[in-house]
């Protein structure tokens, strides 16, 4: 399973130099639509099964220069990485690369250009911030099932090779079974309206139904491959452990009926899971450590679950 930070990673270009405020970034990247009574740059509404990246590059024309704000449409902080495309080197202020953490649901001023600054920019976005304090927390099981079948555990031969989803877990569960809160938490982000599910990696990693819950220490849970219109929960919602948030399917890359499950924290513009301790309807449920794989490096797969995803870059005309 490929993640799921990658619906949140964003890369664009921006060509400083013909665009103005209000560029609209998402993941993968949409058409655009030039507006030419006010030379920004807009996308289409959503539609139905497209991820939106939760993140908006906004750029505002002052008399000095330009300002590179970054939006966070999340309730939950993001981390934004803004770099100039093709190692150019530009006059900015931070210089570029720059990074920030933004709150949830607010916006930060990354850097200040330059007014004739023309270079294609890119920022990267990461949910979660690099600040969080992880505790040692019980979970609970996040199924209402009485029996717990594990169809892929720690370090998972199939996908759970790269470093957001070495400690996930593979529920097996029949489509439509109530999935709970394994830990209390704001609802970060959520992905639905996704209908399919396939083993292609390239095509079906970002269409898998998701609820990401943010936890008071800034972890962050992840429950995928829900079932289409099978998330029963609004961004900003608070839930407490073991409430019912969506329903278990088969959605995105996947072989089969499961939940895919991670305790992920933000590690500086990196995702990386963690080991987590639950407790199951018979008792403890007790999760092997990967042993190293000589193999898991040469794994192809693995060069296309990075935390850092990078999309072809769009021009703006």
């Amino acid at each position: 399973m490929r993640t799921l930070a990658a619906w949140l990673l964003i890369a664009a270009s921006v060509a400083i130099g013909t665009a103005s405020a209000d560029d609209f970034l998402r993941w993968p990247p949409a058409s655009r639509v030039v507006d030419s009574s006010n030379a920004s740059v807009n996308l289409p509404s959503p539609v139905k099964g497209e991820h939106d990246a939760g993140a908006r590059l906004n750029l505002v024309t002052r008399d000095d220069g330009i300002e590179a704000w970054a939006e966070n449409h999340l309730a939950g902080p993001i981390e934004v990485l803004l770099r100039p495309q093709g190692g150019h080197v530009i006059s900015a202020d931070p210089p570029l690369p720059a990074r920030m953490v933004v709150p949830a649901q607010q916006r930060g001023l990354v850097a200040r250009l330059r007014a004739d600054t023309s270079v294609e920019l890119q920022m990267d976005v990461v949910p979660g911030s690099p600040n969080a304090r992880p505790k040692d927390i019980e979970y609970g099981y996040p199924l209402q099932t009485e029996q717990v079948r594990i169809e892929q555990g720690y370090g998972g031969t199939y996908s759970h090779h790269d470093a957001e989803n070495r400690h996930a877990v593979d529920f097996g569960a029949d489509i439509g079974t109530p999935v709970l809160a394994a830990r209390a938490g704001t609802v970060m982000q959520i992905e639905t309206g996704f209908e399919r599910a396939g083993r292609n990696a390239e095509i079906d990693a970002g269409r898998a139904n998701i609820i990401r819950i943010l936890h008071n220490d800034g972890t962050m849970a992840l429950y995928a491959h829900l079932k289409p219109e099978g998330v029963l929960v609004r961004v900003g919602q608070r839930v407490r452990k073991a409430d019912v948030i969506g329903l278990s399917g088969n959605t995105g890359f996947s072989a089969g009926p499961h939940l895919h499950f991670v305790v992920q924290v933000n590690r500086g513009m990196s995702l990386e899971s963690m080991p987590f301790r639950m407790f199951g309807p018979q008792g403890i449920l007790r999760f092997t450590e990967p042993k190293p794989d000589e193999h898991a490096a040469q794994n192809p797969m693995q060069e296309r679950r990075k935390s850092r995803q990078v999309a072809d870059s769009v021009p703006i005309k």
